[in-house]
């Protein structure tokens, strides 16, 4: 058995895998939390509307103006003839959440003059689209992020 001289370096000792394993586990769970956010980012919005939809599928049409959140001067009966059974899309029979998303900026296009952008923030509420009755035509819904109200998108 030889001895190291003072010119040969000491043999290192092994790594630890600890190290690794707690950084790839970090990484994991960072990878799990950002998937389940994005999952989930509208979920509380998305079950506005499935309650106001499910409302309007029973025929509770009380019900669902009073989760449509209405300001004053939409009155019951405007709402039936937008949500009643008297509406191109009917009585709703079913219905089919198709996407949600944020409102990026618009423009405003009035004749003979410039157009205008407008810019909506994000933090302001979503806009769910929503299929009825399985019409072509899919109906956008606005949806307040601070209290779950619901309404037509502003623009």
């Amino acid at each position: 058995m030889s001895t190291p001289s003072l010119l040969e370096p000491a043999s290192a000792p092994p790594s630890s895998p600890w190290p690794m394993r707690l950084a790839l586990g970090a990484l994991l769970v960072a990878l799990v939390g950002a998937g389940l956010y994005w999952q989930f980012r509208f979920y509380g919005e998305k079950q506005a509307v499935v309650r106001f939809m499910e409302a309007l599928k029973a025929g509770d049409y009380q019900a669902a103006y009073k989760l449509w959140n209405p300001l004053p001067t939409y009155s019951y009966t405007d709402f039936l003839q937008d949500w009643g059974e008297t509406t191109s899309f009917g009585r709703v029979r079913s219905y089919e959440i198709l996407s949600v998303q944020t409102p990026g900026r618009v423009e405003i296009a009035v004749p003979n003059k410039p157009t205008i952008g407008v810019a909506r923030t994000a933090e302001s509420g979503v806009i769910v689209t929503v299929r009825i009755n399985e019409q072509l035509e899919p109906v956008r819904i606005w949806v307040e992020r601070k209290d779950k109200s619901l309404g037509f998108p502003p623009f």
